[in-house]
């Protein structure tokens, strides 16, 4: 047997609380140590983790359990205690948190990694591989908790991006593991707790999304189709809160313009903080609602415009924000204004979806001018792994495979901007986001909106309103 010993004290410039806090959630390990390919919560009351650990690039299991949860002190000390344990290899990970300030903290963090006898001339590389992984885990601890404000793309990968089809395989998860700061530790439940509304939420990206930010502290209103999967997804969010918290359901039906402005009305009564228009929808067949539009454009551009339209004007008088979720495949499509319902030509469903999201993304930047305290962000996920991409897109989905992101990894940056305190009362708004870091609106030539289009689609849209 050998022992391998790690040793580190990281001063951190967040409080104690919160720093116990996001260790407590010990799948947040994702976020901070690459070493980690993924963690997932293996059981309602987050003390059993899987994982998937980064060893040479290949993905290697491991399991741990949460052995000793003692929360902050009233002499300002907590600890967490943490087994875990692989194919041949076990660690016990020590992680002791003490008060230096009223918003400062150190952790000092120790790691017993034993595993098969490792011969005397290896045993150097051993240690000196153990130490290179620490260090790297401890500086994504402190980026994440400290560092995680707007990224900033470096040159290669602004390259690439003009580029696109390279650009590309950051919509992976090989994208998301790239980034400077992957930490989401900032709690909306203080003082002033956070009311947060979104859409789409029974499964996929949503539902992952809105777990997150019940972890964070949220108050939650959830909007979808069918009682029973609120209901369910519901139960399913509630175990991620550390504490109880309010959870609204709303059922509505996002095809319809009628539907629609109910839905608004009841979401200016309840004075939400943000508000999240998550709900999409792609189709391999063309097909008209009962308002006559069809369905792509209704249920992606139409109907969160409509929204974000209603509820601009209280939110800006608060300052709150409104964030929607677009697709990185609005890249490969401009604006067909005269022909927004594919009536002359042949149906194609990726297309539709591409450009009911660029519309969505050109009226949103146009509103976003107009309410100087309103924080209206468009952001798109990458290529992520949910029941929708597989519905339908089986051929993309299935050759992708675990190259995808989770959903957890494709909401991240939605849930970081509904989260973080930079994007308070308006700032930064208008900007579209990929990865935390603003982007391009448009890559390939022809696909731009100039100002007199976003004028022509805003026109159709209020056409289709109206009528």
């Amino acid at each position: 047997m050998t022992t391998l010993n790690l040793h580190r004290v990281l001063p951190l410039k967040r409080s104690l609380a919160d720093v116990f806090r996001y260790l407590r959630d010990f799948d947040n390990i994702e976020q901070w140590d690459p070493g980690v390919f993924t963690a997932e919560r293996d059981d309602s009351a987050a003390s059993s983790f899987a994982l998937e650990l980064n060893v040479l690039g290949r993905a290697v299991p491991m399991r741990y359990t949460l052995d000793v949860c003692e929360p902050p002190s009233a002499q300002g000390q907590a600890r967490l205690v943490l087994t875990g344990v692989g194919d041949g290899f076990t660690a016990v990970d020590t992680l002791t948190l003490s008060a230096t300030g009223e918003a400062t903290c150190t952790l000092v963090y120790r790691a017993d990694i034993s595993t098969a006898d490792v011969p005397g001339l290896l045993k150097p590389v051993l240690n000196c591989w153990g130490e290179r992984l620490s260090n790297a885990a401890m500086n994504g601890l402190k980026a994440a908790l400290e560092n995680d404000g707007p990224a900033s793309p470096g040159m290669a990968e602004r390259m690439a991006e003009r580029l696109v089809l390279p650009g590309m395989i950051n919509y992976t998860r090989r994208g998301y593991r790239q980034m400077p700061s992957r930490g989401l530790s900032r709690y909306v439940d203080g003082a002033n707790p956070q009311r947060i509304g979104i859409s789409g939420v029974t499964s996929g990206l949503g539902l992952a999304c809105a777990q997150q930010l019940a972890r964070l502290g949220a108050d939650l209103v959830l909007v979808g189709r069918g009682t029973d999967r609120l209901a369910q997804a519901a139960a399913a969010i509630r175990p991620w809160a550390s504490h109880a918290i309010r959870i609204d359901c709303v059922e509505a039906e996002l095809s319809s313009i009628a539907a629609t402005r109910d839905l608004a009305e009841q979401l200016i009564g309840l004075e939400l903080d943000v508000w999240i228009n998550n709900a999409g929808a792609l189709f391999d067949e063309q097909a008209l609602t009962a308002d006559g539009l069809e369905r792509t454009m209704a249920i992606n551009f139409v109907s969160p415009a409509l929204l974000t339209q209603a509820l601009a004007p209280s939110f800006a008088r608060r300052g709150g924000r409104i964030i929607q979720v677009v697709s990185g495949g609005l890249y490969t499509q401009g604006i067909t204004l005269n022909d927004m319902a594919f009536t002359n030509e042949l149906f194609n469903g990726p297309k539709a979806y591409a450009r009911a999201k660029r519309a969505l993304l050109d009226v949103s930047q146009h509103w976003a001018e107009q309410y100087s305290n309103l924080g209206l962000h468009i952001m798109h996920p990458g290529w992520a792994a949910t029941p929708g991409v597989a519905s339908a897109l089986p051929d993309f989905n299935r050759r992708l495979g675990k190259r995808l992101r989770t959903p957890r990894q494709g909401s991240d940056t939605t849930v970081w901007l509904a989260s973080h305190p930079i994007f308070a009362n308006g700032h930064l708004s208008g900007r579209f986001w990929f990865d935390r870091a603003p982007r391009p609106t448009a890559l390939v030539p022809g696909t731009a909106t100039s100002a007199t289009d976003r004028q022509v689609l805003l026109s159709w849209y209020e056409q289709q309103i109206s009528s």
